[in-house]
């Protein structure tokens, strides 16, 4: 069995996940056998996926990304990451357990003592597009980047007092390992409706609060209602990109200004309650998993 992981050419927090998740809770499970398909941690339920493989569904969700594929016999669903999927797909409301990524509790050592201060996890895409690493030096704020090592990006969140995110990954696992987190606006629009996904199956309402752009690259992507990736801003290269970066100065600096306004909302965390609900049908799913596929 082939453990799918949606990627492209910037590594991924919470894609990089399934790597260093998954063979924990399914040890010998996985290959390169891609007659069988594990969807897990991600937006990964698309309809594209090949017809002729078997997809294994664990926690997965669909972010509207492509049309919601039509379940057929291909498709063997164990869970889905929250209601909307579940709506999206036609399941019933006993198919939805929680993201993936929140067995990261059973398989991460808790943290010796509390966190400090505010981090910031922008999108993988806003780093390539913004500036979010110089803004975050200007407010005070650590960086956490959504494209280092898994390890290194959890050490980041577990010694966060409370983590702002647009990395709704970085949200995920800094509730399921109990640090404060914010919730900010995906500067790009599509990004933004999974996060309700994920949130409503933990009975969690969201209001999230929007970014100000830290470059001309972000601020061309909000001007054009989240659409896009920047357009030739984020592709220029010698004396242009030198000058971009003269004229992003001002946009640093607001969206700096915009993050310490960020520090001083109330930080959301899921009820111990909701989480361990989540952590239950997980687990109870997994073992269903384990007993249909014995391996290892």
């Amino acid at each position: 069995m082939k453990l799918y992981v949606w990627g492209d050419e910037t590594r991924n927090f919470g894609d990089e996940l399934n790597y260093w998740l998954l063979p924990k809770v399914f040890p010998g499970l996985f290959d390169e056998d891609d007659s069988e398909l594990f969807l897990g941690i991600g937006s990964t339920l698309f309809d594209f996926h090949p017809k002729a493989s078997q997809k294994i569904v664990f926690g997965a969700g669909y972010g509207g990304y492509t049309a919601a594929p039509t379940l057929d016999q291909s498709w063997r669903v164990y869970c889905v990451r929250g209601p909307r999927t579940a709506r999206a797909l036609g399941l019933t409301a006993d198919r939805i357990a929680g993201d993936t990524a929140i067995l990261i509790r059973n398989h991460r050592q808790p943290a010796v003592a509390a966190g400090r201060g505010f981090s910031f996890m922008p999108h993988c895409h806003s780093v390539e597009r913004g500036n979010w690493a110089k803004a975050c030096e200007l407010a005070g704020v650590r960086f956490i980047d959504p494209t280092a090592p898994v390890d290194e990006v959890l050490e980041a969140v577990e010694a966060s007092g409370t983590l702002i995110a647009e990395a709704m990954h970085g949200a995920i696992v800094a509730d399921a390992l109990r640090v404060p987190w914010i919730p900010v606006l995906p500067v790009k629009g599509t990004h933004r409706m999974k996060w309700h996904d994920w949130a409503e199956a933990l009975d969690l309402k969201l209001a999230p609060s929007p970014l100000w752009p830290s470059s001309l690259a972000e601020a061309w992507v909000t001007a054009r209602g989240g659409k896009g990736e920047g357009g030739p801003l984020t592709k220029a290269k010698g004396a242009l990109r030198a000058g971009v970066q003269v004229l992003d100065w001002p946009f640093v600096r607001l969206a700096a200004a915009r993050l310490g306004q960020l520090t001083r909302l109330q930080p959301m965390q899921s009820s111990d309650q909701a989480i361990d609900r989540a952590l239950d049908r997980l687990e109870s799913r997994a073992g269903e998993i384990r007993r249909d596929y014995p391996r290892g």
